[in-house]
């Protein structure tokens, strides 16, 4: 019985940090400027705004550059649906 609690613990004390690690990254995402330079290491996630179809979007981009650093971007691009070629 010890064992299911102090997992459970585990399980929730794990997931209020990853949820507060993703809410810090969403507040600190900086505006991409044209010529800015990224360090891309790796790709960790993308969000995009909810959209009607063939319209600008804003978008956030997650990475983490090659000092193993996170960082977020936000970006307009093109929406992808379908209907937009």
């Amino acid at each position: 019985m010890k064992t299911k609690a102090l997992f459970l613990a585990a399980m929730l004390a794990s997931a209020s940090v990853f949820a507060a690690d993703a809410s810090a990254q969403s507040e600190k995402a900086s505006e991409y400027a044209y010529g800015m330079n990224l360090d891309v290491a790796e790709v960790v996630a993308i969000e995009e705004a909810p959209h009607a179809l063939c319209e600008p979007v804003t978008s956030k981009m997650t990475y983490r550059d090659s000092k193993g650093q996170t960082h977020t971007v936000s970006y307009v691009k093109q929406s992808q649906d379908v209907g937009c070629y």
